[in-house]
């Protein structure tokens, strides 16, 4: 899930304007008053809003949201806008402009749901009144929508589908904390004041530091001791906690070992983390967000980070930047940057600039950014920027061309097996493997795939896998290769020749499929990895059953055509329809060496 689109209407100060989102990484740049803070603004008071019309249980089926018309804001509820009255709210403030419009796009593969929430004047001017879609009546197919894009079932309570955390770069780290709720954690998330309950995030991950045997640290726990050692350059740290009880405060205790470079001056010893400089901290607020975010299991995490590198050294700006780019490559995590820092800006591929007399509002390539906004700005600063993006394209196209030469290459019989392996391994495990791991290829039938395997020259070591059908014209190429080609096998399926690193695999047979004798042993394409019901009601293919036998059949005379339909079918099917293929993708990953990640078919 992620936010596809934020549109906004007569709110601060847009007048209208339509902004679209990558689905991972956002970096926001802009001049001074152009509205960089007032997107960030929107998303905060969209999400405050929204939470007020979910219900805390859903009996009723017909929608996880009240019926109830409007909510309504103090303007204490809504100080994090920075506002005095609610009249500065609106973009245009006469009486014929009495409200105003966030609406948000939410994305999944397959699903888009709008939600937008409506703003409006009240006579008394005492409370901002809002609403949950233009008609009450809509919100029983939002919420269906949202259910589709969560993976949820429809009447679900939605309370644990977003988390949008705010972190400001400015803020004060308490001296005392006590021991909280998830609630109330939770809550001050929502609030901007995730530094109010960084030792809390911790707590839940540490080892107790007075007990006699020692704990194993949380894999959580030491993800941010190794990302803070790669940010700050440092050698060695470790969190350990103890809870006051005659205080009730908890307390986080960080432990440096030879760490010059760190920006405090405590080197071999322990200390409160309070002790720390704000840079190291600021950097720790970030990283237990992100921990405790996922540890929550939220369906979309946003980041929303106020110029993150204002609190760091020059040489630590860049690292926290690549963390974080990477970590939003995650299906639920989406993180969204302001910033200044023209050094970072000049190492990202693309910008989300905003003009302030801009009417729509679109990411744009950092060349764009160059020749057509900081050129005319400021020169000197665009000379520069340009000697920096310049040299790191060059960096980028060397590595590039060094790993399509070293990325293993992986040959199907078909373009229709490209599809289905690539849109499989996607669906279950929700990552863009191949075209990150392979350079996956369709060969046009069995008999090429085995003399690519055969004819191999690669002198770089490169890994050539065939996959090929286990059928007749597979197992009958698989044959040649043993028996001529000094190919080796120990379970019959997946055959090595080491001398030139080109590796053959027959699809594994679905054990559902062996219930029916002989047939599937000789004759198991791709296509029956998919269950009958999957083949028949979801890709629209008609299947046949021969005479005197039980099971079904993709008919021959249609095959062709059959697979045309299951290329435009198949971005329909779910998680669980491609079950069958784990076998498939478990062999192959054991042949480059990469551990899969987890399949839940739960969520």
């Amino acid at each position: 899930m992620y936010i596809s689109k934020l549109k906004i209407k007569n709110f601060k100060c847009f007048d209208e304007v339509e902004i679209n989102f990558d689905r991972n990484f956002n970096l926001i740049i802009g001049e001074n008053n152009s509205g960089k803070s007032t997107i960030f603004d929107a998303l905060r008071l969209w999400q405050l809003a929204f939470k007020r019309f979910l219900k805390d249980r859903t009996s009723n089926k017909k929608s996880s949201f009240y019926a109830t018309q409007f909510f309504s804001f103090t303007i204490d509820d809504i100080s994090f806008l920075r506002i005095l009255d609610f009249p500065n709210l609106f973009k245009k403030k006469g009486q014929k402009n009495t409200n105003f419009e966030i609406s948000l796009t939410i994305s999944s593969d397959n699903e888009t749901v709008n939600i937008p929430i409506i703003f409006s004047k009240t006579t008394e001017g005492q409370v901002l009144r809002f609403q949950l879609c233009n008609e009450t009546s809509d919100r029983q197919e939002t919420s269906k929508l949202l259910s589709k894009v969560s993976n949820k079932p429809f009447g679900s309570d939605f309370k644990e589908v977003f988390l949008f955390t705010y972190i400001n770069p400015i803020f004060l780290l308490p001296t005392n904390e006590p021991q909280y709720s998830d609630g109330y954690i939770l809550n001050k998330l929502h609030e901007a004041k995730a530094h109010e309950v960084i030792r809390n995030m911790i707590y839940l991950i540490s080892p107790e530091k007075k007990t006699i045997k020692k704990e194993e640290k949380k894999e959580k726990l030491i993800d941010i001791e190794n990302s803070l050692k790669e940010i700050l350059q440092i050698q060695d740290i470790s969190f350990s906690k103890r809870l006051e009880k005659e205080e009730s405060y908890i307390k986080i205790f960080a432990k440096f070992l030879n760490n010059e470079s760190l920006d405090t001056k405590v080197t071999d010893t322990e200390v409160e983390i309070n002790q720390l400089g704000s840079g190291t901290i600021n950097v720790l607020n970030i990283l237990s967000v992100l921990a405790y975010g996922d540890y929550e299991k939220f369906s979309l995490n946003v980041l929303l980070l106020d110029e993150p590198d204002s609190h760091l050294h020059f040489n630590h700006q860049s690292r926290l930047f690549d963390l974080l780019e990477k970590t939003s490559e995650d299906l639920n995590k989406q993180i969204f940057i302001i910033t200044h820092n023209s050094s970072l800006i000049s190492e990202s591929n693309k910008v989300l600039f905003i003009k302030n007399d801009a009417k729509l509002i679109k990411p744009i390539p950092f060349d764009d950014y160059l020749e057509n906004h900081l050129k005319n700005i400021d020169e000197n600063h665009y000379d520069v920027m340009k000697k920096l993006h310049k040299a790191k394209k060059e960096k980028e196209d060397i590595e590039k061309q060094l790993n399509e030469y070293t990325k293993p290459v992986i040959y199907c019989e078909g373009i229709t097996d490209v599809t289905i392996l690539t849109t499989a391994y996607k669906k279950l495990y929700e990552e863009p493997f191949f075209s990150e791991r392979f350079n996956i290829k369709d060969i046009n039938g069995a008999s090429k795939v085995a003399s690519a395997l055969r004819d191999n020259q690669s002198k770089n070591n490169c890994c050539l896998v065939g996959i090929l059908d286990n059928d007749s014209a597979g197992q009958t190429e698989i044959n040649k290769l043993y028996n001529n080609h000094a190919f080796t096998t120990e379970d019959n399926i997946h055959y090595k020749n080491q001398s030139n690193n080109s590796q053959a695999l027959l699809l594994p047979i679905p054990e559902f499929r062996l219930e029916s004798a002989d047939f599937f042993k000789k004759n198991t394409i791709i296509e029956y990895l998919f269950t009958d019901d999957t083949l028949e009601n979801k890709l629209q293919i008609r299947m046949i059953k021969s005479k005197g036998e039980k099971f079904k059949k993709i008919n021959d005379e249609t095959k062709n055509s059959d697979k045309n339909t299951i290329s435009n079918n198949i971005s329909n099917l779910s998680k669980e329809d491609f079950k069958h293929f784990i076998p498939l993708f478990e062999k192959i990953a054991e042949i480059i060496g990469y551990q899969l990640p987890e399949v839940n078919f739960d969520n």
